[in-house]
């Protein structure tokens, strides 16, 4: 579970250290004040208040997988690995005679026989 109060304390904080920044004698000094004072420290305390967070996801995940049978990368449940496959039928231009496209027209539009098309 998040502790949201401390991203309200991380959000005061940047807010002061862009008030920070802002007084500063240069744009240069302001940017370097703001990363340092403000970015970096809240970047590290985020990252630790949220360790116990991802320690506690990484073990659901692990339960999830040893209950399932060997779930694939993204930890859906393991499905058939491939798809049966069946006989192709041969189509015009495979060995197979072709016919005529149109039933009137059927004495018209007939292949030599033994001929592929």
């Amino acid at each position: 579970m998040h502790n949201y109060r401390m991203y309200i304390i991380a959000i005061g904080w940047l807010y002061v250290t862009v008030l920070i920044a802002a007084n500063e004698a240069s744009v240069v000094a302001g940017v370097i004040s703001f990363v340092f004072y403000g970015l970096l420290p809240c970047s590290i305390l985020l990252w630790m208040s949220g360790s116990k967070v991802r320690r506690q996801r990484r073990a659901y995940r692990e339960a999830m997988q040893s209950q399932s049978g060997q779930p694939d990368q993204a930890g859906h449940a393991p499905g058939d690995a491939v798809a049966p496959v069946g006989e192709e039928t041969p189509g015009i231009g495979d060995g197979a005679q072709s016919a005529a496209m149109d039933g009137n027209d059927a004495g018209s539009v007939q292949p030599p026989a033994g001929k592929r098309v």
